[in-house]
């Protein structure tokens, strides 16, 4: 019998402020001491200090109704979903679908959809330095439909050494910006896109000099 996969629901839509802080405690919560996920990224600290934040910033506006303190709470509110964005990945990879890993990281499973059969590799894969960001590099790709999120996978060396390779990010944009390579030194990419029939093969690579 074919295993089930079951994805993160992040239940973003519309929520409020609190409620974002909420969640992302709850996860904290749920994830500190869980054997499931040794190794939560982002770190459990650096989403404890992003709710204190958010909910400094909401408390802070609904007394002040400043600009200066609206501003502060929305960059708080996009700072946190994007951290919680990351968890979600992250509770997703490790998990490998399974529904009650998923739940007992605080996170909610979308309803159960039928597998579209296997994912095909990611397509045009681009990958150049960004421009005004020193160390880094900008990475595009053609969108693959049913994915539930992209493995992203650098290489500095022989990219045809196996060895060489290391999964760098997960997310689930077709884009992504590295930074903090090391300037002069040339970098090879590759995209592998995870969905409810397991993983794509790997897209074509790509490689750039991070400037």
């Amino acid at each position: 019998m074919k295993k089930i996969i079951y994805l993160v629901k992040l239940g973003f839509t519309q929520i409020t402020f609190s409620a974002l802080v909420g969640k992302g405690r709850n996860c904290v919560t749920m994830l500190t001491g869980n054997a499931a996920y040794p190794t939560p990224s982002p770190a459990l600290a650096t989403i404890t200090a992003a709710c204190d934040r958010l909910s400094v910033a909401n408390d802070r506006y609904d007394f002040t109704r400043s600009r200066l303190d609206l501003a502060e709470r929305e960059t708080a509110y996009q700072e946190l979903k994007d951290l919680l964005r990351e968890l979600g990945a992250y509770v997703q990879l490790t998990s490998e679908g399974d529904k009650d890993l998923i739940l007992s990281a605080g996170f909610d499973v979308e309803k159960q959809r039928t597998p579209i059969g296997e994912l095909p590799a990611p397509q045009n894969l681009r990958a150049v330095p960004a421009a005004g960001y020193p160390r880094t590099v900008d990475l595009r790709w053609d969108g693959v439909k049913g994915r539930s999120i992209y493995e992203v996978w650098i290489c500095e060396g022989d990219f045809k050494d196996p060895a060489n390779w290391t999964m760098h990010a997960l997310t689930q944009k077709n884009h992504l910006r590295v930074d903090g390579l090391t300037s002069d030194a040339i970098y090879t990419f590759r995209v592998v896109a995870q969905g409810t029939a397991g993983a794509s093969p790997a897209s074509d690579v790509a490689s750039a000099k991070a400037a």
